[in-house]
C-alpha cells in the first residue's frame, strides 16, 4: 500500500508517487496532495449554493468555478470539491467548519480516501480504451462528464476537465488511495504506446 501524508495543511502533505514515467504524448502528474473535500446530505445542494458554490444540475456532471474550483456531483446528494492547484484553501476550510455545524450535511474525507491524478493529451481517450470499459472519447464523454467506473481494475471517478479554449484534452482520475501506486504504474504502461521524443508536464 502506498503511504501518503494527508495533513490538513497543503504544504505539509506528501505523496509517495514517483513523478517519472515514460515519455509519451500523454502527460500526467500526481495531484493527491491538493485540496479535496466532499459533502453528502439531503440539504447539501442548498448548503453549497448558500456559500456561493455553483452546482451541476445533474449527477455525474462537473463544472468549474471562476476561482479554479471544480465541483463534482456524484449523486443527487453527494458533491466533491477539487482544488488541484490549492487556490482556495481558506474557503474550503471555512466550508468544512460550516458543514460540521449542520445536522443535515455530512463531510466526506475524500482528501484521505482518494488519490488524484491529472492526465493531459489528445491520446488520452485512446489510452483509456486499453484500461477502461467506458467510452471516454470526445463525442461520447464531453467536458464536464463524470464516469464512476473501473480503470485498470481499480474503482475510479474519471472527470473530463478539458480546456476547450485551448483545445486541450484533460482528465482527472480519483481512485482509492490504497491502490494509487498500482494505478500510476498501470497508466504509465498504458501510455508507453504513445511515445514521443518530448513531453511536457504541467
Amino acid at each position: 500500500m502506498s503511504s501518503f501524508s494527508v495533513s490538513a495543511q497543503p504544504e505539509r502533505r506528501q505523496s509517495c508517487i514517483g513523478q517519472e514515467h515514460h515519455l509519451s504524448s500523454i502527460s500526467f502528474y500526481d495531484a493527491t496532495t491538493s485540496n479535496r473535500i466532499g459533502f453528502r446530505g439531503v440539504q447539501v445542494a442548498a448548503f453549497l449554493e448558500a456559500h456561493g458554490i455553483r452546482i451541476p444540475e445533474q449527477p455525474n456532471r462537473a463544472l468549474k468555478m471562476p476561482n479554479g474550483l471544480w465541483i463534482l456531483r456524484l449523486g443527487h446528494t453527494e458533491f466533491w470539491l477539487v482544488d488541484k492547484k490549492d487556490q482556495n484553501t481558506d474557503a474550503m476550510i471555512e466550508l468544512e467548519k460550516e458543514a460540521d455545524q449542520s445536522e443535515q450535511v455530512t463531510r466526506l474525507y475524500c482528501q484521505h480516501s482518494h488519490a488524484l491524478f491529472v492526465l493531459t493529451g489528445d491520446d488520452c481517450p485512446e489510452m483509456f480504451a486499453k484500461v477502461c470499459a467506458v467510452d471516454l472519447s470526445g463525442d461520447a464523454f464531453k467536458r464536464g462528464s463524470i464516469a464512476q467506473t473501473s480503470v485498470a481494475r481499480v474503482s475510479s471517478v474519471v472527470v473530463n476537465v478539458s480546456k476547450s479554449e485551448f483545445e486541450q484534452t484533460r482528465f482527472l482520475i480519483l481512485s482509492d488511495i490504497s491502490s494509487a501506486d498500482y494505478l500510476w504504474k498501470a497508466l504509465d504502461d498504458a501510455a508507453e504506446e504513445f511515445q514521443q521524443s518530448t513531453i511536457t508536464i504541467s
